[in-house]
Formats: structure tokens, sequence, C-alpha cells
């Protein structure tokens, strides 16, 4: 979630989101890929180095993929019925998301990064993670946040409701909740809030949303996420009937417009 990569410098000046908590690792080694194709998620893993996803992992992550994919469906019927899932080994530490992240690339395809470095292994990561970063995924897919076709402006205002709402749906399908998306607390959220209220529309995406020079981290993620929560204990709406709302409804929903 917290350390963008350079290889997606050129999308975030223009004000493109990174859908999810990180961008892909540009030092991936991939070998040959194994693919399963289906009706639901057509996923296909690749590997890194010489980490391979076992057949087990494999079946597992399927496993996951395909249930979150029916559940979000459940709730979002205009959700694709076929989505195309990429999975990633990387090394980076994720713990803090549960060893998982993941950004939606284009309408019906989503990048799923699943970390081998963290405590408990890649079915640690599996268990606690692939859900909720999954559906994080996939509700962007539903909302139209993605990487190569996004139906909002640029801004960092923008990024982080449309990321909040993302984590506060997960949350509210998986019941998990991870320590890198909490918001500090509500004082301080808020102080945060009008900060990137009153950000220009060129603010730079990357140290807004995942590390800041000033040594925060996941401003966006983590002020977004109060945001939502702000807008849902005012208006008496969950997170899914609050897709349907622009940004700019949320924020007044959060009394937090200008």
């Amino acid at each position: 979630m917290k350390h963008t990569q350079i290889a997606w410098a050129a999308l975030l000046a223009l004000g493109l989101p990174i859908a999810g908590l990180a961008a892909a690792s540009p030092a991936l080694k991939t070998g040959e890929a194994v693919s399963y194709y289906r009706i639901g998620v057509q996923a296909r893993f690749e590997t890194a180095g010489e980490f391979s996803f076992s057949a087990e992992q494999r079946t597992r992550i399927q496993s996951v993929l395909d249930n979150t994919h029916a559940a979000v469906r459940t709730d979002f019927p205009e959700l694709a019925d076929i989505v195309e899932v990429t999975v990633v080994p990387v090394e980076r530490d994720l713990s803090s998301v549960g060893g998982v992240s993941g950004r939606a690339d284009a309408p019906g395809r989503v990048v799923i990064e699943i970390s081998t470095t963290g405590e408990g292994g890649v079915l640690a990561a599996i268990t606690d993670g692939l859900e909720p970063a999954f559906a994080h995924e996939l509700h962007h897919l539903v909302r139209g946040w993605t990487m190569m076709e996004n139906r909002y402006r640029p801004g960092i205002a923008i990024a982080a409701v449309n990321e909040g709402l993302a984590v506060a749906y997960a949350e509210q399908l998986t019941g998990r909740h991870h320590e890198g998306n909490a918001p500090p607390g509500d004082d301080v959220a808020t102080a945060w809030a009008l900060e990137i209220r009153d950000l220009p529309v060129n603010a730079d995406y990357g140290q807004w949303m995942f590390a800041h020079p000033d040594g925060r981290d996941g401003v966006g993620y983590r002020t977004g996420r109060f945001i939502v929560q702000q807008a849902m204990e005012f208006s008496g709406r969950d997170a899914i009937a609050l897709t349907d709302a622009t940004p700019e409804e949320i924020w007044a929903l959060a009394g937090l417009a200008e």
C-alpha cells in the first residue's frame, strides 16, 4: 500500500488512479504463466525469480477469488460476470494490509499481489488478506475507478473518497480490518481531510496516497476511510448504498465539504 513504484510516475502525473493499495513491482521477473479459464474469475499466476505458486496455493487462491466475486456480484449485479485476474508474488512487506495488495487495471481486469515474505507466508496472506483486497478491487470495477478508464476527475480529494469507499465496502463484506487502512484519531483525520480538500488538483498522487515526505503513510487511503465513515454515520447509508454517490456528495454527507 505504501510504496509507489517509479514505473507508474507518468500515470500518477496525469492524475490517474492506482486503484488499490500498491503498484506492481517493476523488478518482477516473470516466468511462464499458469492460467485457469472459467466463468467468474479467470486467474493467471505469475512467477517471480525462483518462486512459483504451488498447486495447493493456486487452488486456494482460485477458490477465494471465485467466492469473493460471487459475493460482490450479489451486492452489485452490474459487476462483470467474467473478471481476469493476474496473481503476482512479491517480496514487499504488505503485513499492514493482510499480506495482499492490488490494483484495478481496466474494466474487467485486476492485478493481485501476494507477499511471499510475511509471517505465515503465502497461505497466511491468502487467508487474511486476499478476500478484502479482491473485494476492494472489484468495487473499483463497479465504480469505474481503474487505471485505464476513470469515470472521475483527477485530484486527491476524489481519489481519497474512492479508495476509502472501496476499503469500507471490503470491510463491510468480509469483516476484516487492517491497520494500514485505519484512520488516525478523529481530530487528526479531520485535519487531514481539510488538508486534502484544499489541495490543488495536480497535487502529487504518490506522496498523498502512499508515502508523504513528512513521514505520513497512506494519508489518502486512511483519510478517505474516515470521510466515508463520517458519511455513513451521518446519512445512515452503508458502503453499498453510497457506491452510487459522487465524491462531492460523499464529502458533503461527511460534513466536510467547503
